[in-house]
């Protein structure tokens, strides 16, 4: 097989195994927000979105860049010494995060209960992010999809049984942050082997040269992706804050879904291929990345949009969907921009470019979230808390644009995925206003165009190279048969 279609094979097969661990993900997460928003009163959700948000906020700053410096820096040939110096900055991290945490509560800040659990939720998410970053590194796919399923399911499962036996949102908190620790445990039993690696000055400094800027990349962007959560708790409530957080957060699962199988695949793929020094083959596969996002921003919008009524009724609770109503079409620009600075543009830091970029985004978004939260969320609510967010996203992702990084934009399939999806939206508008079609009818219908042109999207612009592989497959039965006249001229291809 030729080295693009080894590449396409490769990208194709760890992008199903993470398509196929984030859908289910995907599934169990929608499962939760309809569960605990049934279970939970918008107080509690609320509670429990609050300790989170401070949780990302302190990790953000202190164990986030772990995971993306092992993924810039790593080298199989020094593999056990970097996954030892790894596990010995995770242990540093959580010791610093530990500090913290006890000087808040010290200070009396927050009451000793909900510090432990804050504490706890930070090491979750510290240690499940980073085994499932290193696993992703090793070019481990089967493993991140196994501990992705596993996490979501369990996340399900033991925030049901938290609400179900009368806990509240710290106890929600707890639950979801054991999930998180007791998936993570097949990538960490993998790595044990080498956690006890001798320490490396080389790696060490290889690890701190190019992590510290994004600690402060990281954590300011963690704080300016959740400053509107945090005004908005102080301002008006826990209460407003649950509405407003399911339904943010059910917009960035679905956008997110594919999203995360994506650079989970081709951008682990891509930066591979530039460390053999295969450019080419690097800015395809990057390429090949922007299509699929663009897709699925494109046709998620426009399927949010179309089917706003009926995924709101059946996703959230009662107390949830007067908001979830209101709020989907401003949030969804804002996840739309989110993922490609945060999915695309933002990979760039991985190919050589300074994370400088990446610095003043973060920078910028803060400033520009946390000023307009401030000034619009006393008078406008939960819906200047939308438009803080999405201002505060569109001006990160300028930055990123106004650079240029290394991260190439096929405009032509842009153009023509964007011009796709309006043609839906159209047709959309059209049905809604044919009186002949009743209700049932016009869903049914809706649902097959939709269908038909994300197939044709998918076919034409070879999303994830499954047209390839698809194709492939077929080559492969063809040469199973006695090649005759008819068929010889396409069992004759260079998949063979």
């Amino acid at each position: 097989m030729c080295p693009e279609g080894r590449r396409n094979g490769m990208m194709t097969e760890h992008a199903l195994l993470y398509l196929g661990a984030r859908i289910f993900a995907a599934g169990a997460n929608l499962a939760a927000v309809a569960i605990f928003t049934r279970l939970a009163a918008s107080d509690v959700y609320g509670g429990y979105l609050l300790i989170f948000s401070w949780a990302f906020v302190i990790y953000g700053f202190l164990g986030q860049w772990l995971g993306a410096a092992f993924f810039a820096v790593y080298q199989s040939e020094t593999a056990a010494a970097q996954i030892g110096t790894l596990s010995r900055l995770l242990a540093g991290s959580l010791v610093a995060a530990g500090v913290v945490i006890l000087g808040v509560a010290l200070a009396g800040l927050v009451p000793w209960p909900v510090a432990g659990g804050l504490f706890l939720v930070v090491a979750a998410l510290s240690l499940f992010i980073t085994v499932m970053e290193a696993g992703r590194t090793r070019l481990e796919a089967g493993l991140v999809a196994t501990i992705l399923v596993a996490r979501a399911a369990l996340i399900v499962t033991f925030g049901a049984i938290a609400l179900l036996s009368g806990g509240g949102a710290l106890a929600l908190a707890i639950a979801l942050a054991l999930a998180n620790i007791i998936a993570a445990m097949p990538a960490l039993i993998r790595l044990a082997p080498y956690l006890t690696e001798p320490s490396d000055k080389a790696v060490l400094r290889r690890f701190l040269g190019y992590g510290w800027p994004l600690i402060i990349a990281f954590g300011v962007t963690a704080l300016g992706q959740n400053i509107d959560r945090l005004v908005l708790a102080h301002v008006v409530g826990t209460s407003e804050l649950g509405s407003y957080g399911a339904t943010s957060d059910f917009l960035k699962q679905s956008f997110g879904v594919i999203s995360e199988a994506i650079v989970l695949a081709v951008i682990s793929i891509a930066k591979n291929a530039v460390a053999r020094g295969d450019h080419a083959a690097a800015r395809n596969a990057k390429e090949d990345a922007f299509r699929a996002l663009a897709a699925t921003v494109s046709f998620g919008a426009v399927f949010i949009i179309t089917f706003a009524d009926e995924i709101v009724h059946v996703v959230f609770g009662p107390d949830f969907r007067a908001t979830a109503r209101v709020l989907v079409a401003p949030l969804i620009i804002a996840n739309a921009i989110l993922i490609f600075r945060a999915f695309y543009f933002g990979q760039s830091i991985y190919f050589g470019q300074s994370s400088r970029n990446e610095v003043i985004a973060a920078t910028l978004m803060l400033s520009v979230t946390g000023a307009l939260s401030a000034a619009l969320i006393p008078t406008y609510g939960i819906f200047g808390a939308a438009w803080a967010a999405t201002a505060g996203q569109f001006a990160a992702c300028s930055v990123f644009i106004i650079a240029r990084p290394r991260m190439p934009v096929p405009f032509g399939s842009l153009a023509g995925i964007l011009a796709i999806a309006a043609f839906l939206l159209g047709a959309d508008t059209v049905l809604d206003h044919i009186a002949l079609l009743g209700a049932l009818p016009r869903l049914a219908v809706k649902l097959v165009i939709f269908a038909a042109a994300g197939t044709f999207v998918i076919w034409r612009f070879n999303i994830l190279g499954l047209r390839d592989f698809t194709g492939s497959l077929a080559g492969r039965r063809l040469v199973t048969e006695p090649i005759g006249q008819d068929n010889a001229r396409i069992a004759d291809r260079p998949w063979q």
